[in-house]
């Protein structure tokens, strides 16, 4: 059985069709079968009784007084309409023109004057024949002596039907095309809700609704509300792990830095190796446990607080950026059109953009360059610098997590591993490619999604110490 509801419902549909068009077909034709049979036995006994009273003796015989019977087929010879008179005392036997030289062989049965008898006979040729019979009495009165019987071919009666069963197939297919178009509304109405649940889901998933709420009909309203509960568990869920991820990071820190106070003893006393190796091992769980926690701090797309437009988030950090820096050295371009939007939530808009020029900002000599455009439905975003960028087999380490490439130049590794983790989370991809100027280009693409969502009643959350320290110097604007 097909797992698709559409496919079920046109089987159905189909079969239910078919099946009502036979069944109006069958009763149509019955009826008429049963009009028409009725409508053949009453001229059978009009003419039963046209030739009874136009039955006379003549010379102690049985004649016909009026030549011929109303229906010229009693003329044509094996017409299907046939007469006879068989005279009980005497034998003798009158019979119409297209009987020719048969005779009907009449059970023997017991006829009251007047009284009528119908049988089913072998006519000429083994056709089945429906006769009528009755006796009467002679022109003198005496008893009943005359057996005057009527027939027709059941073949008139078949073929009748059959021509009427050919003028009513077309009937029948317009029947059960329209059936089948209303069974095929129908089922396009009954899925309509499933449509909505999708479109509802869809969004949910986007970030453009909060809830599924009225999304569904009132027969699904339980489902709903069920689902809801569910997302409300999951929502309390994640930030019930956010705040223990945020609690085991900082209470990770203290003991962190009574290592780090420990290596410099270790340094100071002359053991250069066992401080090293321990500020190595406390490096790698401190850049650990600062991924980790800004990847516990990503909102992800659903539910979004509402489309963020892009270019002043942007000038925001850059002039940050510019003033923490303190020089005219480097110049920031930015090619971002004015009513451009992001798919993010605006703090993780701020935690993607602020980590990626503070990386480029670190290594550029005189050029950084900021641009952005809608393409194929999709956001484009380039951060490209003139630094010395990454060589093509070092990028994928670039973006592992505490990969340091230019110890010298300071920083934890960490920010283009947490801008990839970002990224992913709303579904886009980030690549490292070769700059125009010669330096690293960051190409991020982001599916769009359009419409304004909801604002979302998550409360606002802690980040990593660094991402709030450039996030908060944004906020405040050049």
């Amino acid at each position: 059985m097909t797992r698709s509801l559409r496919a079920r419902f046109a089987l159905v549909a189909l079969a239910t069709a078919l099946a009502a068009a036979v069944a109006v077909g069958l009763a149509v034709q019955g009826l008429f079968e049963r009009h028409v049979e009725r409508e053949m036995l009453a001229e059978l006994d009009a003419d039963l009784r046209f030739l009874g009273r136009n039955l006379a003796m003549q010379d102690g015989a049985a004649t016909i007084r009026v030549q011929p019977l109303p229906d010229p087929r009693f003329q044509e010879p094996l017409s299907g309409l046939y007469w006879q008179v068989r005279d009980d005392a005497t034998g003798a036997l009158l019979r119409s023109p297209s009987l020719g030289g048969w005779e009907f062989p009449l059970q023997a049965d017991a006829l009251r004057p007047g009284e009528r008898h119908r049988h089913i006979v072998l006519g000429p040729e083994g056709t089945k024949l429906i006769v009528l019979e009755r006796r009467i009495d002679d022109a003198a009165g005496a008893s009943a002596r005359y057996r005057v019987a009527v027939a027709m071919d059941r073949k008139l009666l078949e073929a009748a039907n059959r021509a009427f069963l050919l003028d009513l197939l077309p009937a029948l297919a317009a029947i059960a095309a329209g059936l089948g178009a209303a069974f095929a509304l129908q089922g396009a109405i009954a899925l309509w809700p499933i449509r909505r649940a999708r479109q509802a889901l869809r969004e949910l998933r986007a970030g453009r609704r909060a809830r599924l709420g009225q999304a569904l009909p009132s027969e699904l309203g339980g489902l709903a509300d069920d689902f809801d509960a569910l997302l409300d568990a999951q929502r309390q869920s994640i930030r019930l792990a956010r705040e223990r991820a945020a609690e085991l990071a900082h209470g990770l820190r203290t003991p962190l830095a009574l290592l780090n106070a420990q290596a410099r003893a270790l340094r100071e006393r002359g053991e250069a190796q066992a401080a090293c190796a321990l500020e190595s091992a406390t490096a790698g769980m401190e850049a650990r446990i600062t991924r980790e926690l800004a990847r516990a701090q990503i909102r992800g797309p659903a539910p979004l607080s509402g489309p963020v437009l892009l270019a002043p988030v942007v000038a925001r950090i850059v002039g940050a950026l510019a003033r923490m820096a303190g020089d005219d050295t480097v110049a920031w371009r930015q090619e971002i059109p004015a009513g451009l939007t992001a798919p993010l939530d605006e703090g993780d808009l701020v935690e993607l953009i602020g980590t990626l020029l503070e990386n480029a900002a670190r290594f550029a000599r005189s050029d950084i360059r900021v641009a952005a455009r809608s393409r194929d439905g999709s956001l484009l975003l380039l951060i490209e610098d003139d630094g010395p960028g990454i060589p093509p087999q070092d990028r994928p380490a670039a973006l592992a997590r505490g990969v340091r490439l230019d110890a010298e130049r300071g920083g934890t590794g960490l920010g283009l591993a947490i801008a990839d983790d970002i990224v992913r989370a709303y579904g886009g991809d980030l690549q490292l490619e070769d700059g125009a100027a010669g330096g690293l280009c960051v190409r991020i693409v982001l599916p769009a999604q359009s419409g304004t969502p909801p604002v979302s009643d998550r409360p606002a959350e802690p980040r990593p110490a660094a991402a709030q320290r450039v996030a908060a110097t944004a906020v405040r604007g050049p």
